[in-house]
């Protein structure tokens, strides 16, 4: 890293002629960027402490929950010196998370060292906190000492000073403006003007991508995008709509219609079969769709497998309405099983193996009522699916064995929708409720353990649903207050702030806008009767696609994990799919999963997807039927 970091300063020396700072500071932004996109994570990291101008957070926060305390100090090192207070207070919380951690494993030698060498030093700024350390380690009977009974463990404790480094880390003045990388991602290599109008333009700064200006020359309007079957329409004052295309990697041309016999309520693509689309309908039916083909392979219709198990509540609630519709649905993680939430108390989960072949895995009665939502999480190698409704209750439970593992109790309002996100080795349990609050938990499968960690209002104070970006970095919400005023914003989950809110959804909504995120670059929600498109980074609405054949006010809408393509519940129980180029690409190329069992793509340990009692797998796969056939032919 040494000879890297000889040649920036060489770099550096070359580019001063310009007598551009700033010019110097994005080329190192730029090298940065080229780094992490090609995989050199380690040499970035270096190059990162070594120049000073990009401080990464969530790369501290990695080496911290991971226990990297020599890589985690050194690099603070390159930006700030501990004698800062805040920094200082930083340290602190570092190095006796490393020295309780020594107490918990009772390796008195390396607890000796922390406090002697490590935080001794540390003394003069935090003298009482020091002493009651030492008390610690002179106690015989240290893990039933006061100070260590407020030690939650290693994995939790890593996790509550981590919020602590960083609240310290943000506060500190050194590192005020390092702490956001300038480059959007997914655009920091393409070219500068490749849409741009102006064959001379101006150029202050690397990191402008001169797509439009619409200072210039308002009446040219750009040429419409080959295949699109729409473009956004963009309003300046004074002048009359001009057409800007819609971005490439946007689904917007119409590539299949597919029939459904009820009106679709949720929609999700398979995570391994890109052209696997399952789909759960108002009259509580399931279809298995083949988006290449547009045939549906599968079809479910709703039943109680074993009622006897179900309570007295639910089996009165359905004779007085036996109407069920489908909530939401969901693939797992890995698509070896799928989650459907009905709108009366049941949870079925299904196991799937590629092909036409379905199994029922596991049903339970989860609550009383309506199943808000539910979703997937992976926890220690567990398999978990996430449920609310609006009992006042989240329910975590094993998918292996349909065990309730854990209950977040009466919350004091219904529960309407629930996200995972996982941390390195930690999961969280946010939830949104019908009064407009929105809480999170840390959950720990293995010791039992939920503990509070926010509770935030959302904008309208509304119902409100949560979606992660596809790297799992970035959180959303949209949601509508009772005046029918919609908001599609960005959150700071550290802060329980917003850190955006895009502009351009109707403000008389009467129901929640359903939305979606893409490629880690976009968002979509369905609205006012069309699909409406924001760059993540910008408030401003990107574009607009109108569907033939019509949708209605508010079109659910499910892009596929790649972002290639795009479903949307039309009129008339249909679903129209929209592909990119690479989309259309990729419906004319055979799934694999038509062939070979899914279990030996994603999970060779996959036996426990399947059911133990035969009867199941007579009724979902068919196999029963073709036996019958055999027995009878001979």
């Amino acid at each position: 890293m040494d000879s890297f970091g000889g040649t920036w300063r060489f770099l550096r020396q070359k580019m001063g002629f310009l007598g551009m700072s700033t010019i110097n500071e994005e080329l190192a932004f730029l090298v940065l960027q080229f780094l992490k996109e090609q995989g050199y994570d380690e040499t970035a990291h270096t190059l990162e402490r070594e120049i000073g101008f990009y401080f990464d957070m969530k790369y501290l926060e990695d080496m911290v929950l991971r226990g990297k305390w020599d890589e985690t100090e050194r690099y603070l090192s390159g930006f700030t010196h501990f004698s800062h207070n805040t920094i200082s207070d930083a340290c602190l919380w570092i190095r006796a998370q490393e020295y309780f951690e020594a107490i918990e494993n009772d390796d008195n030698d390396k607890a000796s060292g922390i406090l002697m060498n490590n935080l001794k030093v540390l003394a003069s700024h935090r003298k009482g906190l020091f002493e009651s350390m030492e008390q610690l380690f002179k106690s015989e009977k240290k893990k039933e000492h006061i100070l260590y009974s407020q030690y939650k463990g290693t994995e939790v404790g890593r996790i509550l000073m981590t919020d602590h480094v960083k609240k310290d880390i943000e506060a500190d003045s050194l590192l005020s403006g390092k702490l956001k990388f300038p480059i959007n991602q997914s655009n920091s290599w393409k070219w500068q003007h490749r849409h741009c109008i102006h064959p001379n333009p101006i150029i202050n700064t690397l990191f402008v991508d001169h797509v439009f200006q619409p200072q210039y020359n308002l009446s040219i309007a750009q040429p419409a995008v080959k295949k699109s079957i729409a473009t956004s329409l963009v309003t300046y004052p004074g002048q009359s709509h001009i057409s800007v295309p819609i971005p490439d990697d946007i689904p917007k041309t119409l590539a299949r219609t597919l029939n459904e016999e009820s009106s679709p309520m949720s929609m999700d693509f398979h995570p391994v079969l890109k052209t696997v689309l399952l789909v759960g309908t108002c009259a509580g039916s399931i279809g298995l769709w083949n988006v290449s083909s547009g045939e549906k392979f599968h079809s479910i219709n709703f039943q109680v497998w074993d009622i006897g198990a179900c309570s007295t509540t639910f089996k009165e609630a359905l004779l007085e309405n036996p109407l069920i519709s489908v909530n939401c649905i969901m693939w797992s993680p890995k698509g070896l099983f799928f989650g459907v939430a009905y709108s009366k108390h049941i949870l079925p989960v299904f196991s799937y193996s590629g092909g036409h072949e379905v199994w029922l895995k596991l049903e339970t009665d989860a609550h009383v009522g309506n199943v808000n939502d539910l979703a997937f999480t992976v926890h220690h190698r567990q398999l978990l699916v996430i449920t609310c409704r609006s009992d006042n209750k989240t329910k975590v439970w094993d998918v292996h064995d349909g065990t309730n593992v854990f209950t977040i109790g009466d919350c004091g309002a219904a529960v309407y929708s629930v996200c995972p996100c996982t941390k390195i080795a930690f999961v969280y349990i946010f939830s949104t409720f019908v009064d407009g609050k929105m809480k999170g938990w840390l959950y720990d499968n293995n010791n039992k353990f939920v503990q509070a960690v926010f509770d935030y209002d959302t904008p309208g104070l509304g119902c409100t649903k949560l979606a992660y970006s596809t790297d799992g970095q970035r959180l959303f919400s949209c949601g509508a207050n009772i005046n029918g005023q919609s908001f599609l914003v960005e959150w700071d989950e550290s802060e329980g702030t917003i850190k955006r809110t895009y502009r351009g959804l109707t403000q008389n909504s009467l129901s929640v806008v359903h939305f979606d995120t893409s490629k880690n670059q976009f968002l979509a929600a369905g609205d006012n009767h069309i699909v409406k498109f924001w760059d993540m980074d910008k408030v401003e609405l990107l574009g607009t696609i109108v569907v033939e054949g019509g949708l209605p006010e508010k079109p659910r809408i499910r892009f596929n994990k790649e972002g290639t393509l795009l479903a949307i519940s039309a009129n008339e129980n249909r679903i129209k799919i929209l592909a990119t180029d690479c989309g259309l690409q990729l419906l004319q190329t055979p799934e694999i999963g038509a062939r070979v069992p899914l279990s030996y793509i994603v999970y060779p340990l996959a036996i426990a997807a399947y059911p133990q009692n035969p009867n199941q797998l007579d009724r979902w796969s068919g196999k029963g039927d073709r036996e019958r056939r055999r027995r009878k032919r001979d």
